[in-house]
């Protein structure tokens, strides 16, 4: 379902100056430095509900439901960016953006399964580990990172990074050694996003 031009083509970065939220206050700083948790959460309700919400429009309607974006995560960092798809928070996410979050466990044959289901993707993190991009290029994040993986095919995974440009990040394909590598990096957050029915 999502392997459609229209999916493909979803994709928010936290790079650029001029996109609208890149300043917008967010936990300890804003979101160009701190950001990727929401920006993944807006690419995800987009595939999920086809609803063209921007990440502005996504912190927009989370201020004015009375969500404190200063406070998305505990200083120890052992939530990271846990207030956007916390499952304390279905109730404000279905309400506002039609979409809840579900537990999983943090395996390769669990995420496997939930991208093999028609109407689901997954909001996680990881850390101290490697990401790559299109172009096979690696690099290490030492402080934690939310990325969004939207399907999986013939044995690859495939995430949506917001911390890339989107010829470079919008569809990057993890092989199961890179996806396992990933899951190791540290037990970091991660749940399964399904449409409200």
């Amino acid at each position: 379902m999502y392997y459609s031009e229209r999916g493909k083509n979803i994709y928010f970065s936290q790079l650029f100056e001029e996109d609208s939220w890149f300043h917008l206050p967010y936990w300890e700083s804003d979101m160009r430095h701190n950001g990727c948790g929401l920006i993944s959460l807006a690419m995800c309700i987009d595939l999920l509900t086809g609803a063209d919400l921007d990440p502005t429009d996504v912190y927009r309607m989370r201020e004015e439901a009375g969500l404190d974006q200063l406070n998305v995560a505990n200083k120890e960092g052992t939530s990271v960016c846990g207030g956007d798809v916390t499952l304390r928070l279905n109730d404000v996410n279905r309400r506002l953006f039609g979409i809840e979050s579900r537990p999983m466990e943090r395996t390769l044959e669990a995420f496997r399964e939930v991208l093999q289901r028609e109407n689901s993707v997954i909001w996680a993190s990881s850390r101290q580990c490697d990401f790559i991009n299109m172009l096979g290029d690696r690099w290490y994040k030492p402080d934690g990172h939310v990325i969004l993986f939207w399907r999986y095919e013939n044995g690859i995974y495939y995430a949506k990074d917001c911390d890339y440009t989107k010829e470079t990040g919008c569809d990057i394909p993890y092989t199961e050694a890179d996806m396992k590598q990933w899951l190791d990096g540290h037990n970091r957050q991660q749940f399964e996003l399904v449409p409200v029915k």
